[in-house]
């Protein structure tokens, strides 16, 4: 079960980038996992059945792909 907000990323990812300011401007943590980076992360982000990345998970158990502005100041009831 996820405890907190994990943002899977890639380098040099637009939208990525837009998921990460975000949530640093509203303050809220979060933990990023770059599927490049490291194997681990992209088999967890593969289990989620999305082939782009950003991927947001939240503590709830919703899951957020790419980055909507709307969707995400509703999940954290902005």
């Amino acid at each position: 079960m996820v405890t907190k907000i994990i943002v899977y990323t890639k380098n040099n990812c637009p939208n990525c980038m837009h998921v990460k300011f975000g949530l640093k401007a509203a303050q809220v943590e979060f933990e990023e996992r770059n599927i490049e980076e490291k194997a681990e992360y992209r088999k967890e982000f593969d289990t989620y059945g999305y082939s782009a990345a950003p991927v947001t998970v939240f503590p709830s158990g919703n899951v957020l792909a790419g980055f909507e502005r709307k969707e995400f100041e509703d999940e954290l009831g902005f």
